[in-house]
């Protein structure tokens, strides 16, 4: 929780030193004067300032002392005479419910800058004695909010509130700071009271309202929406990762003139009977280890051979035969597969084209269709005369008689025709695809193949023709080279693929994982202990409404806080604001302002346990209706502190405020100007 204890302000000038020194009390707390411009926001603004939350009163662009009044930093008068301000600075201490610190932040200086925060540890009252130590931290720059030197870091750990990580609108993640949250209790007067959170800054946070009420409350949306984040993340990872080892399976057995059989393409949980199935083959479609072993019989076969040329003279001329006759089989399927490659590349052509064509008129008959819905004469009348929105020809959908068959097809139904063949030549254009691959590495075995029968077809020619009766035969020892090669080449792709089985069975344990988390969120985003709140939310914020006197409604029926939406009131699903007055406006802010405390304060939630209204009784707000907003801060149970800046204007506000239990609330009452000197004004106050 965060509770104000006490507000120092202190201007220097030639004729001494100015200023206020306030205490606050827990629960309701007025600063009150008889007129306005006394200096009352002017004591709400040092408070933002020395807790770095001055965008809060400036926007994205207040930062330092600029958002502050002239009398902090140029001039203050003194029985209307202008005092020059030479420094000045404030002192808050602040507490949270264990533990005290003071704050100093300078306004005007010569030797500090307004990003400096001085923290000591201790009361107010503490700070010059030596014992009491301080750190200097600096605020609203870059790293204020994560970097341990971050003065908004001291504050968010002083105050115990782990703040989450929020997407911001670039798609990134991004801490939802203090000054955001803090704009739902910090009512300032210039831009806080126009909307409920008007007074938010810009950090280009997603939903930033929305985020609020969700941390304030403690729902379990933002936590289970991080968790659905992180998991889509987990899978889209796991799909890549998928994805990639299944192309190294396929290009590792295709560079082998292998294929891979039952891969799953997709990611899944793989039984272990699923995993055995996983093998590669030969295109022929022998497994990898039958052909290793068939070749290695034949490179033992060729180890009994007698290596004379003129002992293996008839075959070696009838291995040539057929070798000659294995080329010309090969370069005639080897034609035919660039004839069908030929023909699968004109047909892909052709698909894309129409696939183009497709697109082209799905746009232009949705754009019809809009022309259509938005009322266009031209439209209609280009349907009605059966006139195609796309080449402006005259429709006709049926192989019979025009005049024997009633009715057309619309753009709607057109649009959905459409679609269906985009689909159809999507489909076909994978398929065709495909099966060009398949031919693709049938080409490429197929040139593999004849090299190494060309290159045996030298060799027994070689043999054929020596003229040395002791020669080696050359064809044997080129056949035992290739065997060798091959079986060398085909063990190293089984190891290989074995290898890639034991990575697809860890990315299937990571799927189940996955599965398993995914299947712990709840079904819908929203938890039922959030409904639970939400729904007290809506009861005590209409509960509100109607204690403050709120008029622009005669029935509450149609107050909704949509769990799916922004998680802020809407009256039949628009805002509330459209259709409520000026003064009930102001209402509608008391009320979901308050709304969040209860809520909190009842179902432990992460408010910080404060409200600063800087005079909430505008806009013609009546007294009797004050006196409903106060009555309403003293029901709260629990730690809380309300600080209220009011200018009581009528004697029937006076009574209200005077008639309070001394003990349930503490006054600061302004006479003439907040800012004083400082001598004299203690005096007063002793």
């Amino acid at each position: 929780m965060l509770k104000i204890n006490r507000l120092r302000v202190e201007i220097n000038t030639m004729r001494g030193l100015y200023g206020i020194d306030e205490s606050f009390g827990d629960g309701l707390n007025f600063i009150a004067s008889r007129e306005n411009t006394c200096g009352k926001s002017s004591i709400l603004d040092a408070i933002y300032y020395c807790l770095g939350f001055e965008q809060i009163l400036g926007g994205a662009g207040g930062i330092g002392s600029k958002v502050l009044t002239s009398a902090f930093k140029t001039s203050i008068e003194d029985n209307g005479e202008p005092q020059t301000v030479t420094e000045s600075g404030a002192y808050l201490e602040i507490s949270n419910g264990t533990e005290t610190r003071t704050i100093y932040r300078n306004i005007k200086s010569e030797s500090k800058d307004n990003h400096l925060v001085t923290v000591f540890y201790g009361s107010y009252d503490s700070i010059s004695r030596p014992e009491t130590l301080s750190e200097d931290y600096y605020v609203n720059i870059q790293n204020s909010a994560t970097s341990g030197r971050g003065f908004h870091t001291f504050l968010e750990d002083f105050l115990h509130m782990e703040l989450p990580l929020v997407r911001t609108s670039d798609g990134n993640e991004r801490k939802l700071y203090l000054q955001v949250i803090f704009a739902a209790m910090f009512i300032e007067q210039k831009h806080g009271w126009s909307d409920i959170l008007s007074g938010m800054p810009v950090f280009g946070i997603r939903e930033s309202k929305k985020r609020i009420v969700e941390f304030v409350l403690g729902l379990d949306t933002l936590k289970n929406e991080k968790e659905r984040d992180r998991l889509n993340a987990v899978k889209s990872k796991i799909e890549y990762e998928w994805e990639q080892l299944i192309e190294d399976f396929k290009r590792n057995a295709h560079s082998e003139m292998c294929e891979v059989v039952n891969l799953p393409t997709r990611p899944k949980v793989l039984s272990e009977t699923e995993l055995l199935r996983i093998s590669a083959s030969t295109l022929s479609g022998t497994p990898i280890n039958n052909e290793i072993e068939s070749l290695t019989a034949k490179y033992d076969g060729l180890r009994s051979l007698k290596p004379k040329v003129n002992d293996n003279f008839e075959a070696l001329s009838t291995e040539l035969s057929e070798t000659q006759a294995q080329i010309v089989t090969f370069e005639n399927r080897l034609h035919e597969v660039d004839k069908s490659l030929a023909c699968y590349d004109e047909e892909i052509e052709h698909l894309k084209e129409n696939l183009l064509f497709i697109d082209s008129d799905i746009r232009n008959n949705n754009d019809a269709a809009r022309l259509q819905k938005f009322g266009s004469e031209t439209a209609e009348e280009s349907i009605s005369a059966n006139i195609c929105p796309v080449c402006r020809q005259h429709i006709q959908d049926n192989l019979l008689d025009a005049e024997t068959v009633n009715g057309f097809m619309s753009i709607e139904e057109n649009i959905r025709h459409l679609k269906e063949q985009k689909k159809m030549l999507e489909f076909t254009l994978g398929s065709r695809k495909e099966e060009r691959e398949r031919f693709v590495r049938e080409k490429n075995d197929l040139e593999a193949r004849l090299q190494s029968l060309r290159r045996l077809a030298y060799a027994l020619r070689s043999d054929l023709y020596t003229t040395v009766d002791t020669e080696t035969s050359e064809t044997i020892m080129f056949k035992r080279i290739e065997i060798n090669t091959r079986v060398s080449s085909l063990s190293k792709l089984r190891d290989t693929i074995t290898s890639q089985i034991e990575q697809l069975k860890a990315l299937s344990g990571k799927w189940n994982e996955y599965l398993d988390q995914k299947g712990k969120l709840p079904r819908k985003d929203i938890s039922e202990l959030d409904v639970e709140k939400i729904s007290l939310l809506k009861k005590y914020f209409i509960e509100n409404l109607k204690k403050y006197h709120y008029r622009s409604l005669s029935n509450f029926n149609g107050i909704d806080i949509s769990m799916n939406s922004s998680l802020l009131p809407t009256i039949d699903g628009f805002d509330m604001k459209f259709d409520s007055s000026a003064s009930d406006g102001i209402r509608v802010i008391w009320a979901f302002t308050m709304a969040l405390l209860q809520v909190s304060v009842e179902k432990q939630g992460n408010h910080p346990g404060i409200i600063i209204f800087d005079e909430p009784a505008q806009q013609s707000i009546v007294p009797e209706d004050m006196k409903s907003f106060i009555e309403s801060a003293l029901e709260i149970k629990g730690p809380f502190q309300i600080i209220t800046a009011i200018t009581l204007n009528s004697q029937e506000l006076i009574n209200i405020i005077d008639g309070l239990d001394a003990s349930s609330n503490h006054k600061i009452q302004i006479e003439g100007k907040a800012f004083k000197r400082l001598g004299k004004y203690e005096e007063e106050h002793l």
